[in-house]
């Protein structure tokens, strides 16, 4: 027996050596070529900020864990412009979505269904055993404020969900004036996904009196997918407090809680924690406005190039994202050949969500993107329109 464990160990060595990874059969021997990212998400990452997630391992309940926690949460204060509570879970922005839900709706919520993201938030509500109402309006569509005041009058709603920007359509919610309205009502708290709108459009947690604003990482903040973030009111907590059946993982005082010693209940990912860290860094010295302005402005010129290709807009005129451009067929040509063919040189475009795939597609211009890296890309597929065309 002590042969045959040799004889395999040796086998073993001698097919790592002929191995990138030293694993035989590991899929990193056969791994493609990175491919740059022009999709809803998740977008590029930065090689210095991916550089960050290789620093060693540090224990969770240590002091320099305590001070990383207390750096990104102040740094996230910063971004969400509040001085409010800050919460930080490892995991998918989805885990803040039901959060939200188990914390702050103890009987009755209001949904504005725009898309597919939004609509999963009033089917969260009703897994969580919710008298949940989906408002909607179709896709393309956003919110109108008058109509939002019509619908909170209908009924006794405890809170209304709102996703800033839908990806699935390329709708932008217009965020203040439906904050505004929520306003004139009082026993109404605010629940907001920001998830690929922050740090890539204005969100100003305190000045629009949001009560509930969460996000992921991996879109506008340019950081690998796997950490949630968000702020929350301090009349959020006190419902929350009153809320039954709050659960323990997304407990949202037991993460407040945690929050006073600078840690999390759970072993959190410190990879990220450091990204999130260094990323901030970075997006404070090029300034929120100055970056804002550069995604407004990548949205626009994909806009005007659409129109120019002779496809249309999916998103209603007002209603447009600065992140992620959602666009329809119009009089142009067939897209889904040149799909594959910026595939094949390496670029990822986005085809439809849902019901609206091949329909449309979506080109997703944020975080790291720059005007030069957007501009390489409509070039690149202008060509491969034209040689679809040629084919056809």
């Amino acid at each position: 027996m002590a042969g045959a464990k040799s004889e395999s160990l040796s086998s073993r060595q001698g097919c790592a050596g002929g191995s990138r990874s030293g694993i035989p059969g590991c899929a990193m021997d056969s791994a493609p070529k990175p491919l740059k990212l022009f999709i809803p998400g998740p977008t590029e990452v930065a090689p210095e900020v991916l550089a960050e997630m290789a620093r060693s391992a540090i224990g969770h309940r240590t002091p320099a864990c305590a001070e990383l926690w207390a750096s990104c949460r102040e740094g996230l204060r910063r971004l969400f412009q509040t001085e409010q509570e800050i919460l930080m879970l490892t995991g998918p922005a989805s885990a803040f979505m039901e959060a939200a839900i188990r914390n702050f709706v103890s009987r009755k919520s209001l949904h504005l269904v725009c898309g597919a993201f939004s609509k999963r938030w009033y089917e969260m509500a009703v897994a969580c055993g919710k008298e949940a109402t989906a408002f909607e309006v179709p896709w393309g569509e956003g919110f109108r404020p008058e109509a939002l005041d019509a619908a909170l009058a209908m009924g006794d709603y405890e809170a209304v969900t709102l996703v800033h920007n839908e990806t699935s359509t390329g709708v932008m919610n217009p965020l203040a004036e439906l904050a505004e309205v929520v306003q004139g009502h009082p026993e109404v708290l605010l629940l907001v996904d920001t998830v690929s709108s922050l740090a890539g459009a204005p969100v100003a947690f305190d000045d629009m009196k949001l009560d509930f604003c969460l996000a992921g990482v991996q879109k506008a903040l340019a950081l690998p997918a796997g950490l949630a973030v968000a702020a929350v009111s301090e009349r959020a907590l006190q419902r929350a407090a009153e809320v039954a059946d709050r659960g323990w993982f997304l407990d949202v005082l037991r993460l407040v809680t945690s929050n006073q010693k600078e840690q999390s209940p759970t072993t959190p990912s410190t990879a990220h924690l450091y990204a999130l860290q260094f990323q901030l860094q970075r997006i404070f010295e090029e300034g929120l406005v100055a970056r804002w302005q550069r995604h407004a402005a990548m949205s626009e010129r994909t806009q005007a190039w659409a129109l120019q290709q002779g496809f249309e807009l999916f998103a209603a005129d007002g209603f447009r994202s600065q992140t992620v451009s959602c666009i329809g067929r119009g009089d142009g040509p067939d897209f889904v050949p040149a799909l594959q063919n910026l595939l094949q040189q390496g670029l990822l475009v986005s085809n439809g969500y849902g019901k609206l795939k091949n329909q449309t597609f979506r080109i997703g211009h944020m975080g790291e993107h720059r005007m030069s890296d957007l501009e390489d890309l409509l070039s690149r597929f202008e060509s491969a329109l034209q040689v679809g065309e040629k084919v056809q």
